[in-house]
């Protein structure tokens, strides 16, 4: 049996199984989500090296050309979305998903991938940190007044949810380097809690997973996937860069943080949160299982050369 983070498209799977058929027990765990999302950012933390973080910090050109991709061509392509959408409701589900910050766990998804963990993991705080001026400013453009939502409530959490994790694993496998033989358990650890926070999300789209109403979402969720991955490794294309660096861009820029999607379409529109919790299952299954087919070519390679 593989580890979790090899193996997350079934594990995905049954935490839709059981989101569907125990709606309940889902949403019990809907309060905890923040946790889930420090813990992933934890597991991820744990990984890093100062020097690992030194060399990331040399960097901060390449860091800062991901950010001004994603936050100009991913908004674009949710506002382009937004207008092909069948209804207001999946409309708005849908750019909220585009405007959204990088998935906290691309930081895991590019680890696994056999990418530069610190490079990847700095191009994910600066996008949640970025998030909380330039997310509500993408829905103003989107959505109008309608489309309003509190900064300060969005920087709280993604302080309690990132930055604190983020510093405490980095303090402690500073201080404690012998920690670095539970290296891989760590980004289990972090896999684990990405599924719960999946499981939770589960309740937001089941109603619409038991309808017809999923063959409606599903081509935009894909559609913001495919341009997400296109422009997100593009990059790596046209820059030249190296594998490493290449991954490390590609998945920050190609995948969205659907955990704040849901928690701002709450806000703006409750029924629009289906979109995020489909796009959170779709999402974190294709770049699960696309992550580790790279980490296993990767140690091939590896094992060749």
């Amino acid at each position: 049996m593989l580890p979790i983070r090899h193996n997350l498209l079934p594990w995905v799977v049954v935490a839709a199984v059981v989101g569907v058929l125990l709606p309940d027990s889902t949403s019990v765990l809907n309060p905890l989500v923040p946790v889930f999302l420090g813990g992933q950012v934890l597991g991820v933390a744990l990984n890093l090296t100062p020097g690992e973080i030194r060399v990331a910090s040399r960097r901060a050109n390449l860091v800062a050309l991901t950010l001004a991709v994603q936050w100009t061509l991913l908004p674009g392509l949710g506002l382009l979305l937004h207008l092909v959408a069948p209804n207001s409701t999946v409309a708005t589900g849908i750019l909220i998903c585009a405007v959204a910050p990088a998935e906290i766990t691309s930081g895991l998804m590019a680890t696994i991938a056999g990418g530069d963990t610190a490079i990847a993991t700095a191009c994910m705080a600066g996008s949640l940190a970025l998030s909380i001026g330039l997310t509500p400013f993408w829905l103003s453009v989107g959505l109008g007044s309608a489309g309003r939502v509190n900064p300060w409530s969005l920087a709280t959490e993604l302080v309690l949810s990132v930055l604190l994790p983020l510093i405490v694993g980095v303090f402690l496998r500073t201080r404690l380097p012998h920690l670095a033989r539970w290296r891989h358990q760590f980004l289990d650890f972090s896999a684990f809690c990405l599924v719960l926070v999946v499981l939770a999300g589960t309740a937001s789209a089941r109603t619409v997973l038991l309808s017809t109403a999923i063959l409606t979402i599903l081509p935009l969720v894909l559609a913001l996937l495919a341009g997400g991955g296109a422009v997100g490794f593009g990059l790596g294309r046209i820059w030249r860069l190296r594998r490493r660096e290449a991954t490390a861009v590609g998945f920050p820029i190609g995948i969205r943080e659907f955990g704040v999607a849901i928690a701002i379409s709450v806000a703006i529109d409750p029924r629009s949160s289906a979109v995020g919790g489909v796009y959170g299952m779709v999402m974190v299954a294709a770049a699960g299982t696309l992550a580790s087919r790279m980490g296993r070519r990767s140690v091939r390679s590896k094992g060749v050369a």
